[in-house]
């Protein structure tokens, strides 16, 4: 079996950030390493990020796609009722 040749990356971020992804990723069963090792995987397989980089905050995004989404018309509160108790 022919090894691997490995090399070490050192990077800073914040001490916040850092302990919240390690704590992220013990949740997960693996460790800060293995994750940007993974990361580093997937970029290299999609040939880019593996996600899509974006400005919007979660709430903004949820907005906007509610924007894009048909709306519904009730005709009476009894049909608006029912609408928001099936949804």
């Amino acid at each position: 079996m022919t090894a691997v040749a490995r090399t070490r990356i050192q990077i800073s971020t914040k001490k916040t950030l850092k302990e919240q992804a390690e704590q992220l990723f013990d949740s997960l069963g693996i460790d800060l390493g293995t994750a940007v090792n993974l990361f580093l995987a997937q970029s290299v397989r999609d040939g880019g990020l593996p996600f899509r980089p974006t400005t919007a905050t979660p709430f903004e995004q949820s907005i906007l796609k509610t924007a894009q989404e048909q709306p519904i018309h009730a005709g009476s509160i009894d049909e608006m009722k029912d609408i928001i108790n099936n949804a």
